[in-house]
C-alpha cells in the first residue's frame, strides 16, 4: 500500500529528500524513506551531493554545539545584580509560594549552567524566608 505524504515526496526539494533519506523511522516512516531515495536515484543526486550536504550539516550542528558551550561556559559565573538580590531577598516566601517570580527558578537556573546565580538564589531564598520567620515570630 502507498502512503500519500502531503506534501508528496516527489515535490519536495533535494535538500529535503536528503533530510528524510538519512533520518530514522523515528522521525518518518520507512516508506517515506524509501520513496525519498527513489526520488533522488530519479533526480540523478550523486552519493557525492548527498554527502557534501551531509558535511555541510555536520558543520552546522557542531558550530551550534560550540556556541551552546560558550553560552553554557558565560552562564556560569553570572550573578544577580544587589538590586535582583534585595528583591530576592524580601519577596523569598512569595516565590516559594508561588506568588512572585523573580527571574528565573531554581530549576531554570541549573539548566542553563547559572551556578553562581544558583548558590545566591538559593542562599537568598532559605535566608530571605528565615528573616520573615523571625519577623513575624517576633511581632506575634
Amino acid at each position: 500500500m502507498t502512503t500519500n505524504f502531503r506534501p508528496p515526496i516527489n515535490s519536495r526539494p533535494t535538500e529535503a529528500l536528503i533530510g528524510i533519506k538519512y533520518s530514522s523511522t523515528d522521525y518518518w516512516q520507512q516508506e517515506a524513506i524509501d520513496q525519498a531515495t527513489i526520488e533522488l536515484e530519479l533526480r540523478g543526486v550523486t552519493k557525492e551531493e548527498e554527502e557534501k550536504l551531509l558535511d555541510k550539516w555536520q558543520r552546522l550542528v557542531e558550530l551550534e554545539e560550540k556556541r551552546e558551550q560558550k553560552r553554557l561556559e558565560r552562564n556560569e559565573q553570572e550573578g544577580y545584580k544587589k538590586v535582583e538580590m534585595i528583591e530576592i531577598f524580601f519577596t523569598a516566601p512569595l516565590i516559594f509560594l508561588g506568588k512572585w517570580h523573580a527571574g528565573l527558578s531554581l530549576f531554570e537556573l541549573r539548566e542553563n549552567n547559572f551556578k553562581r546565580k544558583y548558590d545566591q538564589r538559593l542562599y537568598l531564598l532559605i535566608a530571605g524566608t528565615a528573616s520573615w520567620m523571625l519577623y513575624i515570630g517576633f511581632s506575634v
